[in-house]
C-alpha cells in the first residue's frame, strides 16, 4: 500500500473562483462494464478524488471515481486515447514515462468530470503526481540505506537449505493445519527460528577504523547440520562506488495481490488488439542504496569446524570424476583400423597416391617462365600446384630463375630475377 507524506485532501475553500464547468458527460454503455480494482497506491488519489466529486455534488459520484481510478491502468489509458481522439497530447507506447501518464489521465478524466483541467483542486494534483504508475520503476523505497554482505560459499549452501526446508514444510502444513519444524541433514529447524544474530560492538577507545566492529553468529541447529564454523568476523570494506539495492515485486504482500488483480482485471476488460505493443509491467522494485560493504570471515582458522569444512572443500577439488576400473573375463586387443579400411571408394578401386613424375629442366624452364608472364609473384605451393613436379626438385631449377621475397608486402612469395624480367 502506498505510503502517504501526511498530506490530507482539502475541500475548496468557500468563495474560491473555479472554471465554469460543463455538464456531467454519461458513462458510455461500452464502459460499464469496465469493472477493476484500484491499482495498489492509489488510496491517497481517490480520497481526494472523493472530496473533490463531493464538493461538486456530482451524480452518480461512486460510478464516476471508480472510471477516474480505472484509467489509471495504462492499458485502459491507452485506449481512451485511441477513443478519446483528442489532438494534445499525443500517446506515444515508446514514451510510457509517469509524465505522459499523467497528461493523458487529466484530458481523459476532466472529460469524464465535465470540467476543465485546471478546475482539479491541489490535493488532486499533489495525490496524481505522487502516486505510483503500473509500469515504472517503484522508486519509494530508495532512500532506504541497505547493506551489501558477502558471505562465504558453505554458510550460502547451509542457509539455502534451511529456506528450502521451511518452503517444503509450508506446503505440507498447507490445509493439515501442523506446525513444529523440519529434519535438514539430521538437524531440525523450526519455522520461526533465526538462521542467526549479528553484533556491533563500539569500542571508544579503540582507532576510528577499529572503534565499530561486527560479529555475525550462527544458529546450532544450522551448524551441527553442516558442521560449519559458527563464529564469524564482518569486515568492512571501502568502496566508493554506488551501488543501488533492485529486487522483484514484493510477494506475500498486499500491495502485490491487489497489483495481480489489477492486471488481470485489465486485461479481462480491455483486451489487447493484435499486433499492439505490450506496456512494460513494473518487474522491478528499487529496494534501497548500499550505504556498507562486508565481507564474512571465520572468526578463528584455527577452529576445529572450519579445519573439516576446509578439508571438505580440498577433498571434493581432488575428487577424480573419472575412474579406470578393471575389466574381468578374456580380452581381445584389436588395433585400431586404418584410414584406408575405414573409407572405401564407390568404384572399388584403392586409393593410391600418385607420384609426381620428373620434367626434363628446360621444359620445367620454360614451365616456369610462362608461369611468371601469367603473373608477377606467385607462392612455392601455387607453384608445386601448377607444375605437379617434386618440391626438392623444382626448388632446384626455381633458385636459378627465381628470388625469394624475405621481407616485405609479398614475403614468402617468388619473383623472376632482374635479368629475366622483359625490359
Amino acid at each position: 500500500a502506498w505510503q502517504g507524506t501526511g498530506t490530507h485532501a482539502m475541500a475548496p475553500k468557500r468563495g474560491k473562483a473555479f472554471v465554469k464547468d460543463e455538464p456531467m458527460e454519461d458513462v458510455k454503455p461500452e464502459l460499464e462494464d469496465i469493472v477493476m480494482a484500484p491499482p495498489p497506491g492509489s488510496e491517497h488519489l481517490a480520497q481526494a478524488l472523493d472530496d473533490f466529486l463531493r464538493s461538486r455534488k456530482a451524480p452518480n459520484s461512486r460510478r464516476i471515481l471508480n472510471r477516474l481510478l480505472g484509467i489509471l491502468h495504462p492499458n485502459n489509458l491507452r485506449a481512451g486515447s485511441q477513443e478519446g481522439k483528442y489532438k494534445s497530447p499525443q500517446w506515444s507506447d515508446d514514451n510510457t514515462v509517469p509524465a505522459q501518464y499523467r497528461a493523458h489521465w487529466r484530458v481523459q478524466a476532466a472529460k469524464i468530470c465535465g470540467c476543465k483541467e485546471d478546475a482539479f483542486p491541489e490535493p488532486v494534483i499533489n495525490a496524481l503526481r505522487g502516486f505510483l504508475w503500473p509500469g515504472c520503476l517503484d522508486t519509494q523505497r530508495g532512500e532506504h540505506l541497505a547493506w551489501l554482505v558477502k558471505v562465504p560459499a558453505f554458510v550460502t549452501r547451509a542457509w539455502r537449505a534451511a529456506s528450502d526446508a521451511l518452503d517444503e514444510m509450508t506446503e505440507l502444513d498447507t490445509g493439515m493445519g501442523g506446525g513444529g519444524g523440519v529434519e535438514i541433514d539430521g538437524g531440525k529447524v523450526d519455522d520461526k527460528e533465526l538462521l542467526g544474530k549479528m553484533r556491533m560492538t563500539i569500542d571508544p577507545f579503540a582507532p576510528p577504523e577499529k572503534r565499530q566492529r561486527h560479529f555475525l553468529t550462527l544458529e546450532s541447529s544450522v551448524t551441527n547440520a553442516h558442521r560449519i564454523p559458527k563464529e564469524y568476523d564482518m569486515v568492512m570494506t571501502p568502496d566508493d562506488q554506488p551501488i543501488h539495492v533492485f529486487s522483484d515485486v514484493r510477494e506475500n504482500t498486499a500491495a502485490a495481490a491487489a497489483r495481480n488483480a489489477a492486471r488481470a482485471a485489465a486485461e479481462k476488460a480491455t483486451p489487447q488488439q493484435a499486433g499492439a505493443p505490450a506496456l512494460p509491467r513494473d518487474e522491478f522494485v528499487l529496494e534501497g542504496a548500499v550505504s556498507e560493504k562486508f565481507d564474512v570471515r571465520p572468526a578463528s582458522v584455527t577452529d576445529e569446524a572450519y579445519r573439516a569444512t576446509h578439508l571438505r572443500r580440498i577433498e571434493e577439488a581432488t575428487k577424480k570424476t573419472r575412474v579406470m576400473g578393471d575389466v574381468k573375463g578374456p580380452q581381445r586387443t584389436v588395433p585400431l583400423p586404418k584410414a584406408r579400411n575405414i573409407v572405401q571408394r564407390l568404384d572399388g578401386r584403392e586409393d593410391t597416391k600418385e607420384k609426381a613424375e620428373r620434367m626434363e629442366k628446360p621444359m620445367l624452364e620454360d614451365r616456369l617462365m610462362g608461369l611468371f608472364e601469367r603473373q608477377s609473384l606467385w607462392s612455392f605451393k601455387q607453384l608445386v600446384a601448377e607444375t605437379r613436379q617434386p618440391a626438392v626438385w623444382l626448388k632446384e631449377c626455381l633458385g636459378e630463375l627465381a628470388v625469394l621475397n624475405r621481407r616485405g608486402p609479398n614475403t614468402g612469395q617468388y619473383a623472376l630475377k632482374e635479368e629475366y624480367r622483359k625490359r
